[in-house]
This record gives C-alpha cells, sequence and structure tokens, in this order.
C-alpha cells in the first residue's frame, strides 16, 4: 500500500474540512504610485493565458498562468480554480505583480511540504521575466508520492511550460504629465504623440487646448523638450 507525500494532507478532498481561498505569503513591496507608471525599465505582462499539463507517476498536473493587477485579483482567480477543479487535492499559486522597484509578490504551497510548491512557482515566474502575473498549479494527485525533489520539479516545470505558452505584451513604465498650449499648436502635438505611440487623454478645449500626456519614463526629459520646442515655450505643463 503506496503512502501520500504527507499524511496530514494527501487523503481524499472529500474528508476535508471546506476551505476558504487561503492567503498568500506575500513579499512586503517599496513604495510604488502605481504598479503599471512607476520607475523602472520595461517589462513584460501577459496578453492572454497560457496553460500547460504534466502527469508525473500518475500526478496530473495543471498550469495556467494569466494577468492581474492585484493580489485580490489573484486570491479571485484561485477561488475560481477551485470551484472548477472540485476534485483536485492542491490548487498552488503564486503571482508578481509591478515593475522590479515596486513589485508585489506571493505564493501559497496549498497543503504541500513548505517550500515545494509555491516556491518554485514563483521562481519560475520570476525566472521568465513575466510580471503582472498570476501562476495556479492545480494537482491530482496520481497515488505514488513524489518526494520533496519530485514536488519541486514537478511544480517548477509545470509552471515554466505555462509561462512560456503565454503570450506578452511590453509594458513601459510611464510619468503623466497635464500640457495646456494655443490651438496652433495641438495638431502638431498630437502627430507627434502618435509617432512616439503615447497616450493621451482628457482633452479640454476652452481658451487654449488642455491635456493629459504619458510620456515612457525613460524618455521624459528628452520627449518633453520636444514639447516645449513645439509650441516655442508657450506651452505650460504641469507634473501629476
Amino acid at each position: 500500500m503506496h503512502r501520500p507525500d504527507t499524511p496530514s494532507h494527501e487523503r481524499s478532498r472529500s474528508s476535508l474540512p471546506k476551505r476558504d481561498s487561503p492567503t498568500p505569503q506575500t513579499q512586503k513591496p517599496e513604495p510604488s504610485s502605481s504598479a503599471l507608471s512607476a520607475g523602472g525599465k520595461s517589462f513584460r505582462e501577459p496578453a492572454g493565458e497560457g496553460c500547460a499539463e504534466l502527469e508525473v507517476k500518475k500526478s496530473r498536473f495543471i498550469g495556467r498562468a494569466r494577468r492581474i493587477q492585484s493580489p485580490q485579483e489573484a486570491r479571485n482567480w484561485v477561488s475560481k480554480e477551485r470551484e472548477a477543479h472540485p476534485g483536485a487535492r492542491h490548487v498552488v499559486h503564486a503571482f508578481l505583480v509591478g515593475p522590479p522597484n515596486s513589485e508585489v509578490a506571493g505564493m501559497h504551497d496549498d497543503g504541500e511540504p513548505k517550500g515545494t510548491a509555491g516556491r518554485p512557482v514563483l521562481d519560475a515566474i520570476r525566472a521568465s521575466g513575466i510580471r503582472n502575473v498570476l501562476v495556479t498549479v492545480t494537482r491530482y494527485f496520481g497515488g505514488t508520492k513524489l518526494g520533496t525533489g519530485g514536488l519541486v520539479r514537478a511544480y517548477g516545470d509545470c509552471a515554466r511550460l505555462s509561462l512560456e505558452n503565454t503570450p506578452t505584451a511590453e509594458v513601459r513604465p510611464e510619468v503623466a504629465f497635464r500640457v495646456r498650449l494655443p490651438y496652433e499648436f495641438y495638431d502638431g502635438l498630437v502627430r507627434l504623440l502618435e509617432t512616439w505611440k503615447c497616450r493621451r487623454e482628457q482633452e479640454e478645449f476652452q481658451e487654449e487646448v488642455s491635456l493629459v500626456v504619458h510620456l515612457p519614463e525613460d524618455r521624459y526629459e528628452a520627449y518633453l523638450e520636444e514639447v516645449r520646442n513645439l509650441s516655442r515655450g508657450r506651452c505650460q505643463i504641469t507634473d501629476l
């Protein structure tokens, strides 16, 4: 007769009390004004979902990677994953939100031995370079214990494959400011922003034109100088 990986948690789910979605171990972030517009280099985030499935000694591992913007959103998705897999023994997860200088990271082993599940999933996320991402790895126990090393490899490999199958898009940290300038320079500014592929919003047309502009942080000063040159120094710029 085989024994489970750990006696306390590999028994049938039907014999366990109903669980709420666990609170992940969250790494304390540094101060940040925004997860998407804080300082730092550009990074990649999911542009869709990525999935993978592994079978190791008859245990089935189902990985899924998706974009999130907050730890609460991660917890919501984990709850949905549990509902989608009521017969699974474990729904392990890890997440990473924000650019490198203001990130929030979390992980949870969901009953697996400490450090054998959530940690390798988080390590796979960091190695991928993808941020604003949640990875869940759902395990259906196959009846044979995998041991500490086997669990680390299985969870890490499933997470890695899920991330490799995830389409991504580049996120450029931005700086927002409001610019006010005479109407005669508005069309030129719009063409300039379109050339730079920069966002504009909150446009107001009164005595002068006022709008909020988002510029990439690493080119902020250079782009700002071009805006001043375009308006011949007749623009008013206010940082937000």
